[in-house]
């Protein structure tokens, strides 16, 4: 586990982890230092391509193992997910030490050194990226290095966006001076590093805050070739994101609209296309990470550790966990119950009533989700042995590869999109004048549902802490980004609890928890080698786990 402290002081100290970069210049130490990585032919625009190349696919965190959950980026978008209540994680899943096994999360666990791994390695790229082009501590970059600081800048603020949300010791409406994760900019010493104290809300948003102010300036002009890469847009959008967080809703607004200029909403064929369901981008998404042929996770392991194999469950051959191992991503029955007939992405997922038919009409209805009904009969009922109802069809194998192994998880998966920057306009119009914000928010939720009615999809047992409106925002969210990483973030900036217990819930025994407050597990502890090797670092408690399911909540 000392190689997690390691990677925070090569993150002070700029030596390049980018190993892909160096091949043309090899040292003879066998040991590149950051000034022979930049020196390589191209390998400052390698360097920077591997900034977004390298969130996906490439085993990050245990590169010589088959750990299910190591697939980049997109991994914690589940291990978000399913620590609240919207996804079930069920049968054989590998994701379930984030659902019913928290006790798990406290500091001397592996899964607790996971996103630690990833995120500062991924940071540490960012910053060798800004040393490289000579942009240290702001300065201007050198000539033709301009746009890849502008990227760097871009997604070192993602991350730590992230990162201030997960490690936060108390959500931002609670404490505002609450202490979240470490800074490891591209300046930090060796002394720094050995004692870092962790960001308060506030120094946090400014540090992010002047990332992306420096990304917006760099990126004005850079039109870029697709959407892996981000662009102003994709500044504009994670300022809405951090804005929101943070509560200055005219910012959040301001820029939320800025982010969705080029772009349209997903229509209903698009929703719910059988070939290009959430696997390609389209008019809708502004930024998105793919799947490729040559990564580790789809050349090793059969594929099995990737996003394919754990979220698309239609697959014509041997392999994957959706689809033939039994672990399936379901949603939860209640706020299935919660969507209306009329509103059309409850097609995303199988219909409850289908566990009451015979194998024969199950499967008849079955060919209204999916060109391959007896597989996904089969994924959920034999495989998994969990049933029907709930089981996502949201997203989908690469068009026409279903029976091709391997080609059928190469697929992109957003990590930005308009409908987002949307409901955060909504929220934050409404936050200043509600009236403003439910025209918004009405104007939204009928592309989706005509007969939408504003004030039906809240529940009296969250009104504790927010308003009717910005329930109606949240549930809202919870439907339209389900599976997109949103649900603890959103859970601990609203300070809601969860419910898991309730009369016919489809959450599993012995996770069938209920909290009318924040859950302590949603609140990550650090990796046990970092507090005990920096000497700022303060702890966040570990975990506790509840002894037994919760009674029933009446709904």
């Amino acid at each position: 586990m000392n190689k997690i402290f390691s990677t925070i002081i090569l993150a002070a100290l700029g030596t390049s982890m980018l190993t892909s970069c160096i091949e043309e210049v090899e040292p003879q130490s066998g040991t590149a230092s950051l000034d022979q990585v930049a020196k390589a032919p191209g390998a400052f625009n390698n360097m920077v391509s591997a900034l977004t190349t390298n969130i996906s696919g490439k085993r990050t965190y245990s590169p010589n193992n088959d750990r299910v959950w190591d697939f980049g980026y997109t991994s914690f978008f589940l291990t978000r997910d399913i620590e609240g209540q919207d996804i079930v994680p069920a049968g054989n899943n590998h994701f379930s030490t984030w659902y019913n096994n928290v006790k798990y999360l406290s500091a001397g666990y592996a899964v607790t050194q996971f996103p630690w791994t990833c995120y500062y390695k991924w940071i540490t790229d960012c910053n060798n990226v800004i040393k490289s082009a000579g942009a240290s501590g702001y300065k201007e970059p050198e000539a033709g290095k301009m746009t890849g600081a502008g990227i760097a800048y871009t997604m070192r603020a993602m991350f730590y966006l992230d990162l201030v949300r997960m490690y936060a010791a108390k959500p931002y409406v609670v404490d505002a001076n609450a202490l979240t994760t470490i800074k490891a900019d591209e300046s930090r010493t060796l002394q720094e590093a050995t004692h870092s104290e962790r960001m308060t809300w506030g120094e946090a948003f400014d540090f992010i805050l002047k990332d992306l102010d420096t990304a917006e300036k760099y990126l004005a002009n850079y039109k870029r070739a697709d959407k892996y890469t981000p662009d102003v847009s994709v500044v504009y959008g994670l300022k809405a994101r951090t804005y929101l967080e943070k509560q200055d809703w005219a910012n959040a607004e301001k820029y939320a609209k800025l982010a969705q200029q080029g772009y349209t909403m997903m229509s209903e064929a698009q929703y719910l296309s059988r070939d290009n369901g959430f696997n390609i981008p389209n008019s809708s998404w502004m930024f998105a990470t793919q799947f490729l042929p040559t990564d580790p996770n789809i050349k090793g392991n059969d594929g099995d550790d990737s996003w394919g194999s754990v979220m698309i469950m239609e697959g014509g051959f041997d392999g994957g966990y959706a689809s033939s191992y039994g672990g399936v991503m379901v949603i939860d029955r209640h706020l299935y119950s919660t969507i209306p007939a009329t509103d059309f992405r409850r097609k995303c997922w199988v219909d409850f009533t289908l566990d009451g038919m015979t194998q024969e009409d199950a499967v008849n209805e079955l060919k209204n989700y999916s060109n391959y009904p007896e597989r996904v009969y089969k994924s959920g009922k034999e495989n998994a042995k969990y049933g029907l109802g709930g089981l996502s069809l949201k997203f989908r194998n690469v068009a026409g590869k279903a029976d091709v192994k391997y080609d059928a998880w190469c697929v992109s998966v957003p990590l930005m999109r308009i409908e987002e920057m949307k409901l955060i306009e909504a929220e934050a119009a409404g936050m200043q004048d509600e009236a403003r914000g439910k025209v918004l928010l009405e104007a939204f939720a009928k592309t989706r549902d005509p007969q939408y009615t504003y004030g039906t999809h809240t529940d009296a047992y969250y009104n504790n802490s927010t308003s009717l409106f910005q329930n109606e925002v949240w549930w809202q969210r919870r439907v339209e980004l389900w599976g997109e990483g949103f649900a603890t973030f959103d859970i601990k900036r609203l300070n809601k609890g969860i419910i898991r217990s309730y009369a016919g819930t489809n959450h599993l025994e012995n996770a069938r928890w209920n909290t009318q407050e924040l859950p302590n597990w949603m609140v990550w502890t650090f990796v046990g080698t970092e507090a005990d090797n920096n000497g700022g670092m303060t702890q966040n408690p570990n975990p506790v786990q509840p002894d037994t399911d919760s009674d029933p909540y009446p709904f």
